[in-house]
């Protein structure tokens, strides 16, 4: 009696195994055919992104020549993130009907969350500054785009000779 007991359980845990396979393998698969897509406030922009957070498309409307450098680069910032958040969202929605309460779609769910976290409302973007010698941010604040010591003198940056 016992060992058919444990022979029951084995072929249950299989059975188990097996359907908790072909479940998140359907999820897998719709989950790789997954795009979001995130449109700026304005209408300006609008980004797609894929499952896997790579950007498949931008477009602009002319609405975009409005903007400076700046809020064009924030805007596509905030678009791709929108979008790559969406994508969590959509993955969670995925796997949690697929296998609610199953301890890998909690552990996934969260990946994807981490992964493609929702973007910060209104943050500014990075003010990326550089720290060589000699060197500054290319429209930074007192750069009006003048290098004193430019003696390029027309030609190609590559061919400048050492002083």
């Amino acid at each position: 009696m016992a060992a058919d007991e444990s022979m029951r359980q084995i072929e249950d845990a299989v059975e188990l195994a097996v359907r908790r396979d072909e479940q998140f393998t359907e999820a897998r698969r719709q989950i790789d055919a997954l795009t979001a897509t995130e449109r700026s406030p304005g209408g300006a922009m609008e980004v797609t992104v894929g499952s896997d957070g790579n950007v498949l498309d931008v477009r602009c409307t002319d609405q975009i020549g409005a903007l400076s450098p700046r809020e064009i680069a924030d805007t596509v910032r905030s678009c791709v993130q929108g979008a790559q958040a969406g994508i969590a969202r959509e993955v969670e929605r995925i796997l949690r009907a697929t296998a609610p309460g199953d301890p890998l779609t909690e552990h996934l769910v969260a990946n994807a969350h981490q992964a493609f976290p929702a973007p910060a409302p209104d943050e500014p973007a990075p003010d990326v500054q550089t720290s060589a010698p000699g060197r500054r941010r290319i429209g930074g604040p007192g750069n009006d785009g003048e290098d004193p010591d430019d003696d390029w003198n027309g030609r190609p940056v590559l061919s400048r000779t050492p002083r």
